[in-house]
């Protein structure tokens, strides 16, 4: 499980108005899609109930108990990368709104 000082990167893969967050630990990465709206990025991220599935699927199982924490830290890193006057997650996905 991951603790505060656990070294992670959060990366933007640009293909026009969409593309692919990359949330990467040292031995657990995961892609989320994003769009971007005239005043807002939308990231993608599955529910509660889809997690888990979600998870196994990336081969990142040891992500499951944690989907509050990651999102959390999707957020702040993308608040810190695209400078937005606000970041809002609900429970499909993060919107940063510049």
């Amino acid at each position: 499980m991951a603790t505060p000082l656990t070294t992670y990167t959060v990366e933007m893969e640009h293909t026009g108005l969409s593309g692919w967050i990359s949330y990467r630990e040292s031995m657990l990465t995961l892609r989320f899609s994003y769009e971007r709206m005239l005043t807002s990025i939308y990231v993608f991220v599955p529910g509660n109930e889809q997690w888990p599935a979600y998870c196994r699927s990336a081969g990142a199982k040891i992500a499951t108990p944690r989907r509050t924490e990651i999102i959390q830290r999707i957020a702040t890193e993308l608040r810190n990368q695209q400078a937005p006057s606000m970041v809002q997650i609900n429970d499909f996905g993060i919107e940063v709104v510049f």
